[in-house]
């Protein structure tokens, strides 16, 4: 029975670990560039919600903005502090794509209303796939230092809001967010780094 309940883990746990991504990406469909949200992004995939259309085809040529962010841990709390978003390098990557949603059996209004789309990479080259574990791995240690800072009480603690407010900005959570929400969002998207 011990045996079998880990062949269950082993394959209900992701292949990849995942990190959100919240941007606008673009893809191709029949001549036609088409923009949609990533929800997040693994080196195996991404998932996409508010589509405009359901592509015709399967196959898609996609544009992601990959920001390269720090690790929180090896920078000053000043520089923390004064970190914006245009100070962050993003690198830009013209990658392929295959939905692996089915919609088998769905009539074509639950089609259309669908909202979560999944899409499976296809040959990525090595540097995209280097790129992606990096992005993923950053993400995943700034999110360890995000709920660290969460947990401390030390110094002001309108400096240390105010610092924590700037860094969920910076990972995409807002900062107009009660303290106590943007925890939450970011415990969420820690405890589902690598669930289903």
């Amino acid at each position: 029975m011990v045996a079998q309940s880990t062949d269950n883990r082993k394959r209900l746990k992701r292949q990849y670990l995942r990190a959100p991504l919240r941007r606008e990406i673009l893809f191709e469909d029949e001549g036609h560039i088409f923009k949609a949200f990533c929800a997040n992004i693994s080196e195996g995939g991404m998932l996409l919600s508010l589509m405009p259309n359901l592509p015709k085809i399967n196959a898609l040529c996609l544009m992601i903005d990959l920001p390269m962010f720090p690790d929180f841990a090896a920078l000053s709390t000043e520089r923390l502090t004064k970190i914006k978003s245009e100070m962050v390098e993003r690198k830009i990557y013209r990658i392929r794509g295959r939905i692996v949603r089915s919609f088998e059996g769905k009539s074509e209004i639950d089609v259309i209303m669908s909202t979560n789309i999944g899409l499976e990479f296809v040959n990525l080259p090595a540097d995209v796939v280097l790129a992606l574990r990096t992005f993923v791995s950053q993400y995943a240690r700034n999110i360890i230092f995000l709920l660290n800072l969460f947990e401390s009480h030390r110094g002001n603690k309108e400096d240390q809001a105010t610092l924590l407010r700037n860094l969920c900005r910076l990972l995409g959570y807002g900062q107009d967010s009660k303290i106590s929400l943007l925890r939450q969002k970011i415990l969420h998207d820690y405890q589902s780094l690598e669930s289903l």
